[in-house]
């Protein structure tokens, strides 16, 4: 392969890296589920009563709908776990959610 053809070939493989990464940044950091809150408690000042609710993640926006209804949609953070959570799991303190963690992944999301 002479100099001109592998420079052509190394300019390829960069602009398609290129047009994929946003591809894999959106899908890293969107989720959708359905969450359980076992008692009532609170999402960054929002009231959120026992029961399931639909859990968006998108970026750093979470939306809690119950429903059909938007019921809270609040800034959350991603972070990294040591290992997989075994469960889906929405952690409550002091009446506050302040993680939910998802079965078989290694990011939560902090509030």
């Amino acid at each position: 392969m002479n100099a001109r053809v592998r420079s052509r070939f190394i300019t390829a493989v960069v602009a398609l890296g290129m047009a994929v990464l946003p591809i894999w940044a959106t899908a890293a950091d969107s989720l959708h589920k359905t969450v359980h809150i076992g008692s009532n408690a609170t999402v960054a000042g929002k009231a959120l009563t026992e029961g399931d609710y639909d859990l968006m993640v998108n970026g750093n926006q979470a939306k809690f709908t119950s429903k059909g209804k938007v019921i809270a949609e609040v800034p959350c953070t991603w972070k990294n776990l040591p290992a997989k959570a075994e469960h889906d799991m929405v952690m409550i303190d002091s009446g506050a959610v302040t993680e939910v963690q998802f079965q078989g992944k290694t990011q939560a999301i902090d509030f």
